[in-house]
């Protein structure tokens, strides 16, 4: 009798818990890519005036490489725990098709598309 209380009582407790911690890594990918884009700023800031506009890049994207890298992988883990949901929702497969590639424009082609642009 007392068994179906406490694995209703945990149900409730942990769908809470689970909300804390998706808002959680939410605001942790903001702080992330807040601490990136600063990163990129101050390292941009410190680049000498006659370099050219390239070897700065470079320069400050191998200085933000940590950042970088935590980022995208802070990034690929939330993509993979949003899977996993619609997974086990029962979302058919081509909705999370639609989702993935949706995603892959966002997190890919959108920065790809605006770097090449700002080369012309």
């Amino acid at each position: 009798m007392n068994a179906p209380r406490l694995l209703l009582a945990l149900f409730v407790i942990g769908g809470s818990l689970g909300a804390d911690a998706a808002a959680a890594r939410t605001r942790d990918l903001g702080d992330l890519e807040a601490a990136w884009h600063d990163c990129v700023r101050e390292a941009y800031l410190r680049q000498p005036p006659g370099q050219s506009r390239a070897g700065a890049q470079r320069n400050v994207l191998d200085e933000c490489r940590e950042h970088e890298d935590q980022l995208v992988a802070a990034t690929m883990l939330e993509h993979a725990r949003q899977d996993e949901a619609a997974r086990r929702a029962g979302l058919p497969l081509t909705a999370r098709a639609g989702a993935w590639a949706a995603s892959v424009a966002a997190y890919v082609v959108d920065p790809v598309t605006s770097w090449l642009q700002g080369w012309r």
